[in-house]
């Protein structure tokens, strides 16, 4: 807020974790939903965090007289949507807590807010019922109000969003009974055949009216999006593949995306490079199992998805790609001449009874060599790299670092290794052959005098 400068960060969600208001969260919330001004200086409910241990105590017995008061004694029902709009609501980043400006390169006052940029096909929302303090736990028994159907994100995404359905009707919602030390799990989930809702508490299944799931107390919900135009595409792709009209032409469409247009609200283009190769061929070890991979559609039905999706590409004839079929067998060569050539290397050095100089190298780059030329790793591994194993002394002589990871190989294997892969640094061990024989004379002289002693 001093010189307006905006910092953005994208960040991947796999669920939305949601504070609960509370009744002094919930007037400040719907206040400032109101006069367009921010929500909160803090998560909701954490407020009374700063107070002392007696605020602590207080807050700790009014939660837990609120959780046996009925909610129409007490005050208004929370719902989905204000635990969205507290999540989404601006902080003020003030105090204790500003901002550290890039380009002020001081601390300054600032709001922070989150956007969604895009919508997943299934939404996750997990509710914060549970809170632990360094001595004591507790469950927020609140009972949040969810529809069933029509959550609308829509006030909660970012402009550039490129998502077009914003509705999400629910599909699943696990409730925990008990309390924050122990307790149960249950789960309800619709059938989407035939619409109806059934309980799932341990191995029993029970049918039950979607009004007992209005009133569970609801832990993590499940929504998936919903859009009656995908279910009209759906029915038309249905009626064109009926047609008994004769297609010169099948096309093969990609099994994954036909099972994502099937289910999804948004399946986004169609993606048939899930079984083919670069080259547009059928990569050599997918072809045996290619029908499992792909669909085949008339050709009416063909461009009618085409049009509508677009993506691609267009494939009319399977084939093994001959290109692939060269790499590979190339690739198979490469990796057993190097193995053939390390083995041979290796047994050479391994016949010598005193090396003049060994060579080092690290073992995490040969553990990942290895894993290529067996076949492990498609990919083989850059340079070698020492630099984790390598200690450089004054003078620039470097040598092995005490208790490193590493191997020992021959000047041959190292010199082979080194030509293939490049990189370093090299780190040679070389033995005085002078000091190796005046230690061997000592331990003779040693030997002949114990065994006069013992004469």
């Amino acid at each position: 807020l001093g010189c307006f400068q905006v910092s953005t960060t994208v960040e991947t969600f796999q669920d939305l974790s949601l504070p609960i208001p509370g009744k002094e969260d919930l007037a400040k919330l719907h206040s400032a939903i109101y006069q367009n001004v921010p929500a909160k200086t803090g998560a909701c409910g954490d407020n009374y965090a700063s107070q002392g241990w007696i605020a602590f105590i207080m807050e700790y017995i009014r939660r837990f007289v609120v959780s046996c008061i009925p909610s129409w004694f007490w005050g208004p029902v929370v719902t989905l949507e204000d635990c969205l709009a507290a999540f989404f609501a601006a902080d003020e980043l003030k105090g204790d807590n500003m901002y550290s400006c890039e380009r002020c390169k001081k601390l300054r006052n600032g709001v922070k807010y989150c956007k969604v940029l895009r919508l997943p096909e299934i939404l996750c929302i997990h509710l914060k019922r549970f809170r632990h303090e360094v001595m004591y736990s507790f469950k927020i028994n609140s009972h949040v109000s969810f529809p069933l159907e029509g959550l609308d994100l829509r006030p909660f995404l970012a402009k550039e969003s490129v998502s077009q359905i914003t509705t999400y009707d629910l599909l699943s919602v696990i409730c925990h009974h008990g309390t924050a030390g122990s307790g149960h799990y249950i789960a309800y989930c619709q059938n989407v055949i035939n619409g109806q809702w059934y309980e799932f508490d341990d191995q029993y299944v029970t049918e039950v009216h979607e009004t007992v799931v209005q009133n569970a107390e609801a832990y993590v919900l499940f929504y998936r999006k919903s859009s009656e135009e995908a279910v009209r595409e759906r029915q038309k792709v249905v009626s064109l593949a009926s047609m008994k009209e004769h297609s010169l032409l099948q096309f093969y469409i990609s099994r994954e995306w036909l099972n994502k247009f099937n289910t999804f609200a948004e399946p986004g283009p169609i993606t048939n490079h899930t079984f083919l190769c670069s080259h547009g061929g059928i990569p050599p070890n997918k072809y045996h199992y290619i029908d499992d991979l792909v669909v085949i559609l008339p050709q009416n039905v063909w461009e009618y998805l085409y049009n509508r999706f677009g993506g691609g590409p267009a494939v009319n004839h399977l084939y093994v790609c001959s290109i692939c079929q060269v790499e590979i067998e190339a690739l198979a060569k490469r990796r057993r001449i190097e193995i053939d050539t390390f083995i041979k290397l290796n047994k050479a050095f391994q016949a010598e009874e005193s090396p003049s100089v060994i060579y080092c190298i690290s073992m995490q780059w040969f553990r990942e060599w290895e894993a290529f030329v067996k076949g492990k790793d498609n990919e083989p591994p850059g340079p070698i790299d020492n630099s984790k194993i390598a200690l450089t002394k004054p003078g620039g002589h470097v040598q092995v670092k005490q208790g490193a990871d590493y191997g020992q190989i021959s000047e041959e294997t190292w010199i082979y290794l080194s030509t293939l892969y490049g990189g370093g640094p090299e780190i040679a061990i070389r033995q005085n052959v002078a000091q190796v024989q005046e230690l061997e004379n000592l331990h003779g002289e040693q030997k002949i005098e114990a065994e006069t002693r013992a004469v």
